[in-house]
């Protein structure tokens, strides 16, 4: 009964569809986890790049059967492609055919660049040495593809190609297939200097396409993808994950408006937040040392100077932790206790490290008002909590050799301490020092 078989896989179709309507909506209001999210991406791929193709081969099979004819449903063979295993840098490929299709044989599975200026097109061939043969399945898996080359500023998506041979209905035909391409990226080479503004970039078009606004959770769900690409970790394996507090924390930091407020952001809201976070996580991403620190919960980055007041208030005098400015863009904090009354905050100063030469962690070993180090450590409820280190046992392996250093006051203004104090475990104030010090009273950092 062939309107039976029509009407069954018309049913799986819109089923599908409905799939893809529910994942959507999922992604769009609920705050996911960054292994469902990558679990939600996956299924719409899959839908789309295999199920909905298959579907559409086996309605031109039932067209041929029941009319005698090809059918109009497209062409008895399709190559379909998912990103699967890693948010970036795994494809998977897989060859569709028609029951009509037999004595299949491919050429090499070969990936091409798209979408990038006519500069930029003579790089396609730096893919030539990434070829794969499908095996006995009709499976081709492409592990890490490397670009030599950037493609900075544009970006691009990959598309698969293959030349096959094939009978269909007692002919043999010669076809060049090519797969829908990936969702764009950017291949970086001098990553350094581009990361920010390529990051940026990336994240925006990820999220927002060509929407104006979208919701929180849908931002959320595409910023923590990206921050783990950012810091380096595995989402098999994440150190330091992203909570909804932290998140929390941004969105006030920058909009004075946190998750239960703010419904929705816009592309120009985007480009003020990333202006301002995206610094701090390029400084974390390269600068040596700074990547370990935030991993391990030394940088506790997302924390406001109230909340830094409190940690330290019942802490020994010379205990610190060292915190993302929220001011000041790209900068971080190191809020210490200098009294036992008293919480500082000071502005690391770009002369205070220089990259290789000396770290934020050598900063740190030279000044002795730095004694203990606060860790954070967040509880899977997203609950903050600060442990104690003595510093030189957490950081003294990774010291290089001390070296002088005069202390010089910032050139900007700003609400931060433009030198490190000396510790003052007295009650009373230090004579001459009134008139350097800030009135946390009158201005919070």
């Amino acid at each position: 009964d062939f309107a039976s078989v029509v009407g069954e896989l018309q049913a799986c179709k819109q089923q599908l569809m409905q799939i893809l309507q529910s994942v959507e909506t999922l992604e769009t209001k609920q705050f996911l986890e960054p292994k469902e999210f990558k679990a939600s991406e996956q299924l719409t791929e899959y839908i789309k790049a295999h199920l909905l193709p298959q579907i559409q081969i086996y309605e031109g099979d039932v067209e041929y059967l029941q009319q005698g004819v090809a059918g109009q449903r497209g062409d008895p063979v399709y190559l379909g492609v998912v990103l699967h295993k890693k948010f970036i840098g795994t494809f998977s490929l897989r060859l569709l055919t028609s029951s009509r299709a037999s004595h299949v044989s491919t050429g090499h599975v070969q990936p091409t660049l798209l979408n990038i200026a006519q500069r930029n097109k003579q790089k396609n061939q730096e893919l030539e040495t990434y070829k794969k043969v499908f095996d006995q399945n009709g499976v081709a898996v492409f592990n890490d593809l490397k670009f030599p080359s950037g493609t900075f500023p544009s970006l691009v998506s990959i598309a698969f190609t293959v030349q096959i041979q094939v009978v269909v209905d007692g002919t043999t035909l010669t076809k060049l297939l090519e797969s829908a391409p990936s969702k764009p990226f950017i291949s970086m080479t001098n990553t350094n200097s581009q990361w920010k503004k390529a990051a940026g970039y990336w994240l925006k078009q990820d999220a927002f396409g060509d929407q104006f606004e979208i919701t929180i959770p849908y931002f959320w769900n595409h910023f923590q993808k990206h921050y783990l690409v950012a810091t380096k970790q595995d989402i098999n394996d994440i150190q330091r994950p992203l909570f909804l507090t932290d998140f929390d924390y941004l969105l006030k930091a920058k909009f004075n408006q946190g998750i239960e407020e703010k419904t929705v952001i816009t592309q120009k809201e985007f480009d003020q937040f990333w202006n301002w976070l995206g610094p701090g996580l390029k400084k974390i991403r390269y600068q040596q040392h700074l990547l370990w620190l935030f991993n391990n919960g030394y940088l506790c980055t997302f924390v406001t100077g109230r909340e830094a007041e409190r940690a330290l208030k019942d802490e020994q005098v010379g205990t610190f932790l060292i915190r993302l400015s929220k001011r000041m863009e790209g900068e971080f904090v190191i809020s210490y206790k200098i009294k036992p009354e008293e919480t500082r905050h000071y502005l690391i100063q770009p002369d205070d490290t220089a990259d290789k030469k000396k770290t934020l962690i050598d900063f740190l070993g030279e000044n002795k008002s730095f004694v203990y180090i606060l860790q954070l450590r967040t509880t899977p409820d997203g609950k903050k909590m600060y442990v104690k280190h003595d510093k030189d046992q957490v950081l003294g392996r990774y010291y290089r050799k001390a070296t002088k250093r005069a202390q010089q006051g910032a050139k900007s203004t700003n609400p931060y301490d433009q030198r490190v104090f000396r510790l003052q475990p007295q009650h009373s104030p230090v004579e001459g020092e009134q008139s350097s010090t800030i009135d946390l009273k009158r201005k919070r950092v």
